[in-house]
Order: structure tokens, then sequence, then C-alpha cells
């Protein structure tokens, strides 16, 4: 494995040799051996086996398990528990089709992995199936977390938590997905103090105005369907609720913080993010004029490495 330690952090391309695992006759395995990651692919032949690179990116090693982490800024490897945000493409067969990435093919949401209105917790029958459209339909905007992805990648989500589901009366903005970090926390329910901001790990954000809150010492929540049924009448009042002029041109100024960071390729942050938008008020430059590509460049100068 000391080639592998040699490569580690290191870029690579498809087709480059990772690892090399000599083979003995009668043996499963031998003492080098290794197990095959995603973004990489096994060669055998009588005597040896081969990890060779299945797409450009950073070679991680955990123990015996070696990956690449593609590097290709519009490619989306799905992890398990990811954060996404996606549109539905097309409803039927008791799932939807969800769109994670323009060209590639899409997820599935199945009608079990949803959480149904009023916190119900049930077999889903075939009325269910026959009124998929009343929870969302073609064109809707949802959060929603990885649930599992297959040998073959196919992609499955779930919204069971009340956390997730449809988004409305907001702005989605896509990135880049390589720009955007696995961190522990992609929601942020009060950014700025004034803004609820969902970082896709697929590169789609959504944001819109912090949702109003309840006190629960006057409004006690008492169970998780209570709480659930709360989190619905909020999400309700603020998709009817007009946004006023401010409140408006705040958000457009989110949007085009993030729109710098897309134009000069910079990490996508919580942090970065906030810096450009504080940056932009500061120097007090004007909504349309913050994405030119001067002012791009320097409003993100701190956060770019040269």
């Amino acid at each position: 494995m000391s080639e592998v330690d040699s490569l580690k952090h290191q870029l690579v391309v498809p087709g480059q040799v990772i690892a090399v695992a000599s083979v003995t006759e009668g043996a499963e395995e031998s003492d080098d051996s290794f197990l095959r990651g995603h973004g990489t692919y096994i060669e055998k032949t009588r005597t040896e086996q081969r990890l060779i690179a299945s797409v450009t990116g950073i070679v991680q090693r955990v123990n015996k398990l070696i990956s690449v982490e593609s590097v290709c800024s519009s490619n989306y490897d799905a992890h398990t528990g990811d954060l996404v945000v996606g549109r539905i493409a097309a409803v039927g067969g008791a799932r939807w089709s969800v769109t994670l990435i323009g060209h590639a093919r899409t997820a599935s949401l199945p009608l079990s992995g949803v959480h149904l209105p009023g916190g119900v917790q049930r077999i889903r029958t075939a009325q269910d199936a026959r009124e998929m459209r009343q929870y969302l339909e073609e064109g809707d905007i949802v959060s929603a977390e990885v649930h599992k992805v297959q040998a073959d990648g196919t992609v499955f989500l779930h919204t069971r938590s009340f956390r997730y589901g449809k988004l409305e009366n907001g702005c989605v903005i896509t990135v880049p997905p390589s720009l955007v970090p696995r961190r522990r926390n992609h929601y942020f329910d009060s950014f700025l103090d004034r803004f609820e901001v969902l970082f896709g790990c697929n590169g789609m954000i959504w944001m819109q105005r912090k949702l109003q809150t309840t006190d629960r010492t006057t409004n006690p929540v008492d169970s998780n369907q209570d709480l659930a049924e709360l989190q619905e009448r909020r999400r309700d009042e603020h998709a009817g609720l007009p946004y006023s002029p401010e409140e408006r041109k705040s958000l457009a100024r989110l949007r085009n913080s993030i729109e710098c960071l897309r134009l000069t390729h910079t990490v996508v942050t919580p942090e970065s993010v906030e810096e450009v938008f504080k940056k932009s008020v500061e120097l007090n430059i004007s909504l349309a004029d913050m994405i030119l590509p001067q002012n791009a460049i320097h409003l993100t100068a701190s956060q770019r490495a040269f």
C-alpha cells in the first residue's frame, strides 16, 4: 500500500493506477490487498489486481478502503445522509422523480418516504398514490435527505423529518456541487438573523426570509406530531405572505453574494457568504453592480487562495 500513501491527497485522472496487489493462487486476498471505494474500479489478472481511478479527483484512504473524491465541478456524488434541494420532474408509480443536477438522471422519492400532512404515520394506500399531486407536483422545489445510494448509482430520497419537504416563497440558486463542502450542518434557520438557508450538497441552495417563531410557553408542543403541525402552519403562513420591498432587496443581496462566489469559483460556505454580504453593504454596492466581474473579484478576494 506504499504507492497509495504516496498518492494520498494527490490529484489522479481516469485510468491512472492507484494501487497494485499481488494475487496468490488459492488465497482469497493478500496482505497488501485493498477495498474498492467510489471513484475507482478493479482490473484483475492471474497474478495481480490493480485499483484504477475512474474519475478525476483526490485519493482518499481509510485503512484498506481507497476512494477518489471527484473534483469535477458539475458532478454530484451522492452520499447517504446528504441534505439536497431538488425539483420535482415527474409523478407516478408511487414515487416522485427529483432532479438534483441538470445533466444527471433523476433521484427517486417514494411515497412511503414522505411526511404526510398532519404528521400522520400510517401505511400508504392506493388513494394516497392517486392524490400524490396534492402533496408535490411537477416543478415544485423540495428539500430532502439522501436515504440510500445503490451500486448502480440510483439515489433514493426521503422527507420524513418535519424539517424537509416542499419549499415555497423563496429563492433558489445553483452552483457547482464541488463548491459546497460537506459539513455537519447544512441548514441554517437564523442566517444573518433574517434568513433561512439550505446549502444543498448537490449545489442547489435555497434561501428565504426567517420564519416567525412561536412561543412554546403559550403554545406548548407536546409531541412530534404537534411539532410537525406547527411547522406546517408556519410554512403555510410564510407561503401566503408577500415580501416587503426591503425583504425582497435583502434576499436579492444574499442571492447575489452566492452568485459572486460562483462567478469566481470560490467555496460556498456560510462564512464566505456572510462575509461577501456584509462587505457589499459596507461598500454600499448596489444589487445590480454586485455581480459585475470587477466587483465580484473584489468582494471575494479574502476568500480566494492564490
